[in-house]
């Protein structure tokens, strides 16, 4: 199960966009013909953790889920 880390209501365009956090916590967004260079949209809306995998969910925020199997959830 998810949660929400931070709330953003981006509005997207996901026929030709693709939306994602890089290493750093910024939201970025890139086409997805791979021409061009991503664009930052939120600097630094999260501080990661790497026992986490970040994405941005269907609301348009930023949410995470425990990476790893099920059984080694604590």
């Amino acid at each position: 199960m998810a949660e929400k880390v931070k709330k953003l209501n981006l509005e997207r365009d996901y026929k030709s966009y693709l939306y994602y956090l890089d290493g750093e916590g910024n939201v970025c967004q890139k086409s997805k013909s791979g021409k061009g260079d991503s664009k930052i949209l939120v600097p630094h809306a999260v501080e990661r953790d790497n026992q986490f995998l970040y994405f941005i969910d269907k609301d348009g925020d930023v949410a995470r889920s425990r990476r790893g199997s099920k059984k080694n959830a604590a």
